[in-house]
């Protein structure tokens, strides 16, 4: 038992591959780009880095409430459950 919990550590250990450097360098560019041209998850249009709802198909796109900072509850939701702020509307 000792000599394979000795083994994993080691393969823990080891260095990432090439392969694994680049697919890690890849994310970070895509995740990059993605908040240097930020896009509507549901209609892919491009959209503004401070709108709370997609000005192309309505889709809400805040996560956390603008008053406390608390995460919103579902879409159609009036106002935030924890500080009571009126939540925008989106087109249906």
């Amino acid at each position: 038992m000792e000599n394979r919990r000795d083994t994993m550590d080691e393969e823990q250990q080891q260095p990432q591959s090439d392969e694994s450097r680049e697919e890690s360098a890849l994310l970070k560019l895509q995740e990059a780009f993605h908040q240097f041209n930020q896009e509507c998850l549901d209609c892919r249009r491009e959209i503004a880095a401070h709108w709370q709802f997609c000005a192309h198909c309505g889709t809400r796109l805040a996560t956390h409430c603008p008053g406390c900072g608390n995460p919103l509850p579902p879409p159609g939701a009036h106002a935030c459950p924890r500080c009571g702020v009126a939540l925008p509307q989106g087109s249906p």
